[in-house]
């Protein structure tokens, strides 16, 4: 006589676990993505504060704003970091014609323009944001007057906050570092 094994799964035992399976993965999913999103948004504040202490830090040691040029003119009118510049920056009234980038004032005083008092570096390197796009800033409204930001144009890849606001706009992320106010 022969004996039947009845080791093993049926079929519908394993199409209700598949079922069980994908059922979970598709309330897993949206929630996991979520949290990545979030965290992407996270970093690109974080990164945005340090640059911003790294740049407070530097005007405290030198006593000037990082907005010289190469020929230690304060001409410069935009800063950038690693990565792909972001879309939309004319159309918001970043002026690119004298661009110098961050590591430039931050990692090292590459045109010896600050002299002894830079006591960098002040950052070891200005990685890109999240979704690989340079974080920039504009430096001429230092000396001109107005707001300075540093910017990461979000998931989008677009700068939608316009140079002389006083808020984000869009996805945008970043931080406010320097508003002129009018003295009375």
């Amino acid at each position: 006589m022969r004996r039947r094994n009845d080791a093993g799964f049926t079929l519908v035992e394993v199409i209700v676990v598949a079922g069980i399976i994908a059922i979970l993965a598709g309330i897993l999913v949206p929630l996991i993505l979520k949290e990545i999103d979030e965290a992407r948004i996270t970093r690109a504040y974080a990164d945005a504060r340090s640059i911003s202490t790294a740049v407070i830090v530097m005007k405290k040691d030198t006593g000037k704003w990082p907005n010289l040029d190469n020929s230690c003119n304060a001409t410069a009118t935009f800063i950038f970091g690693a990565g792909a510049l972001p879309a939309d920056l004319a159309a918001q009234g970043y002026d690119q014609t004298s661009a110098i980038h961050f590591d430039d004032y931050l990692t090292n005083d590459a045109g010896g323009c600050y002299g002894a008092r830079w006591k960098g570096p002040y950052l070891a390197h200005t990685a890109a944001d999240p979704w690989g796009n340079a974080y920039i800033m504009n430096p001429g409204s230092f000396d001109a007057g107005g707001v300075v930001w540093i910017l990461s144009a979000g998931p989008d890849g677009k700068v939608d906050t316009p140079l002389s606001a006083d808020s984000l706009a869009g996805d945008d992320i970043g931080i406010l570092i320097f508003k002129k106010t009018a003295v009375l």
